[in-house]
């Protein structure tokens, strides 16, 4: 389904399948708000937006329908709205969609209002010290997401791209999370005994995980040998907040024939410093 230009123009009401009255339609911040009605409205057109992040590539209307649940022409209007704005742009090639002008510029501010640009340069750093990839996540739900990465400049390297999301029990960012943040209390226990095997090397049983993450709170760094993704290995530590609990980490990532065990020791206490760092220079109350 394509979109003419002459449909932004059209006010629509996307809290029910009824077209509104036609009126120019807003430019800039007050074009969604101006669109739409009522709470429904507000989580539909959310949850279309985290449909393109977490996706990552192009769709159409009849993905995003089907993805979501919702009515072909519930989606459309929605599609209509968030274009208008420019939170989605369509490609004339193929007539599908991707995240726009305004998500970028959304979320660069979000990015300087997390302090975010104040991070990039400890992680700078500790890429420099290491000559690894480093990364920033934060978690999100049950996984970790990468906001933040530098890349080793070494011909064999490991690629987390910023967007990545990760488990919780199988990464060195999600158990140095999970050590540390009593709230996801209710995430361990939703786990079987049993963990589903990502590589041969993934911790087999909840009580095995447990057993990790209290080495994990004694020694404050984190490891993945190889859990997620083989011939891996990653160092991390837990952001902590002002209450002591972790809603993010910085990581190392390393293949694993540059990581013996002997450099684990070494690297362990120095991201560990790089996140006392990142904790000083985050904003308060940004849930980092």
């Amino acid at each position: 389904m394509a979109l003419d230009k002459a449909d932004v123009k059209t006010r629509v009401d996307i809290a029910d399948d009824r077209w509104g009255e036609t009126a120019m339609q807003p430019t800039g911040n007050a074009a969604i708000a101006q669109g739409v009605s009522g709470a429904q409205a507000v989580t539909r057109v959310l949850a279309v937006l985290h449909l393109f992040r977490d996706q990552r590539n192009e769709l159409g209307v009849v993905e995003v329908s089907k993805a979501l649940g919702l009515t072909l022409s519930t989606t459309h209007r929605l599609i209509r709205a968030l274009v208008a704005a420019d939170y989605l742009a369509q490609n004339p090639s193929t007539e599908r969609y991707h995240l726009g002008r305004s998500a970028l510029l959304l979320g660069q501010a979000a990015q300087s209002n997390l302090g975010l640009d104040l991070v990039v340069p400890v992680l700078e750093e500790v890429s420099v010290q290491t000559g690894e990839s480093v990364n920033l996540g934060l978690l999100d739900g049950d996984r970790v997401v990468v906001v933040a990465r530098v890349e080793s400049r070494q011909p064999l390297r490991f690629c987390h791209p910023p967007g990545t999301r990760v488990r919780l029990y199988a990464t060195s960012m999600g158990k140095a999370v999970l050590a540390f943040n009593t709230d996801l209390g209710e995430y361990l226990e939703s786990l079987g005994e049993e963990l589903e095997a990502l590589t041969p090397h993934t911790l087999r049983t909840k009580t095995e995980l447990r057993r990790d993450l209290e080495e994990i709170r004694d020694r404050g760094w984190s490891i993945d040998n190889g859990e997620s993704i083989s011939g891996v290995r990653c160092v991390a530590a837990p952001i902590l907040d002002s209450t002591g609990r972790a809603h993010a980490a910085v990581a190392v990532q390393v293949p694993e024939v540059r990581m013996p065990d002997e450099r684990l020791e070494i690297i362990g206490p120095l991201i560990a410093q790089a996140a006392s760092e990142i904790a000083k220079v985050l904003r308060p109350g940004t849930g980092l």
